[in-house]
C-alpha cells in the first residue's frame, strides 16, 4: 500500500510542511512551536481556504500583540487592564469574523502577563513573523505538492450516484419498493461538497474547467432523487405503460421486469418513470456510458 493511501495526502503534506519549516527557518524563525502550528492551520483541502485560515492567524496574532502591547505600556499584569484588554481581543475577532481567537488571545496573555524573554514590542513582531513564515510554508507546499483534483473526483462520485440510480430503478421494476434513498442523499451532498471545493480552487487553477457541465449534471441528479423519492411514497399496486416498459427494456436488456402492463393505470409512478429514464439518459450523455 502506498504511503499517501495509508496516511492521506494532506497528511503526508503537513508533515512535509512542518519538516521543511524546521530545518528551513531556524534562522529566522525565534519559535518553532508557532511556526509549526501555523503550518498546520493552513493546510486545508483548498488553496482558498488555506490562504483563509492563515491570513486569519496571522491577524489573530497581530489583533493579541498590538492589544497587549499597547496595555503593557500603560501598566504590567495589571487586572482590570487584563479583562478589558481580553475583551478587545475578543471584540476585534468578532468584529472581522476571526476563527483565531484562541491565538489572539494567547499571544495577548503572553505579552501582557509577562510570559516572555525579550521586550514587547520584540515580542509582538517575532510571533507574527514565526506566524507568517509558518503560514507561507503551508501555502506553498499545499499549492505545489499532490493538489487533489476535484473535477476528477466530481465525475468519479458522479458515476457513483449513476449507478446507484439503475440498482433503485431495477428494485421498483423488480416489485421492490426498499429503495435507498438515504444513501442517494448522501451521495449528492457528497458531489455538492466536491463541486463547491473545485470552485475554491478555480482561482488557482491553469486548468479550464466547464462549470456548466457538473451544475448540469447535479441537477439531474437532483431531479432524478426527486422523482425516485416521489415514486417511494407511493403505496397503490404499480402498473407500467408500453412505453415506459419498452423503455426500461432497452435500458435493462435482458432483466427481467415484474410490474405487469397497464396504460390506464398508476399514471403518478409512470410520470416519475418516464421522467426517470428521461433524466438517467441525459446523465449518461455527460459522465460517460453505462457500467
Amino acid at each position: 500500500m502506498r504511503i499517501k493511501n495509508f496516511i492521506g495526502l494532506r497528511t503526508l503534506k503537513t508533515g512535509i510542511a512542518v519538516t521543511l519549516c524546521c530545518i528551513l527557518t531556524r534562522f529566522v524563525v525565534d519559535n518553532m512551536f508557532y511556526c509549526a502550528t501555523a503550518c498546520v492551520v493552513t493546510m486545508q483541502d483548498t488553496i482558498k481556504t488555506s490562504f483563509k485560515m492563515g491570513s486569519q492567524r496571522v491577524l489573530g496574532t497581530l489583533i493579541g500583540g498590538i492589544v497587549g502591547f499597547l496595555l503593557v505600556l500603560i501598566s504590567p499584569a495589571d487586572p482590570i487592564l487584563c479583562g478589558i484588554g481580553i475583551m478587545i481581543v475578543i471584540k476585534c475577532c468578532e468584529t472581522l469574523k476571526l476563527s483565531s481567537l484562541v491565538v489572539s488571545s494567547v499571544t495577548f496573555f503572553s505579552l501582557y502577563l509577562g510570559y516572555i524573554n525579550s521586550t514587547p514590542l520584540v515580542y509582538s513582531v517575532q510571533r507574527v513573523i514565526d506566524t507568517s513564515v509558518g503560514v507561507i510554508m503551508g501555502l506553498i507546499i499545499n499549492y505545489i505538492v499532490a493538489r487533489p483534483n476535484y473535477y476528477n473526483s466530481a465525475m468519479d462520485e458522479f458515476i457513483k450516484i449513476k449507478s446507484l440510480f439503475k440498482e433503485n430503478i431495477k428494485f421498483i421494476i423488480m416489485g421492490n419498493r426498499n429503495l435507498q434513498i438515504g444513501e442517494i442523499e448522501e451521495k449528492i451532498n457528497n458531489s455538492e461538497k466536491i463541486y463547491s471545493k473545485l470552485i475554491d480552487e478555480l482561482n488557482y487553477s491553469s486548468k479550464d474547467i466547464n462549470l456548466d457541465f457538473i451544475d448540469e449534471a447535479l441537477d439531474i441528479c437532483r431531479q432524478i432523487y426527486f422523482h425516485i423519492k416521489s415514486i417511494e411514497l407511493l403505496e397503490k399496486e404499480l402498473y407500467l405503460t408500453k412505453d415506459n416498459h419498452k423503455k426500461l427494456k432497452k435500458l435493462y436488456k435482458n432483466d427481467i421486469i415484474n410490474l405487469k402492463i397497464h396504460e390506464s393505470e398508476s399514471p403518478v409512478f409512470n410520470f416519475h418513470l418516464n421522467k426517470i429514464i428521461e433524466k438517467m439518459n441525459m446523465l449518461n450523455r455527460l459522465v460517460g456510458v453505462e457500467n
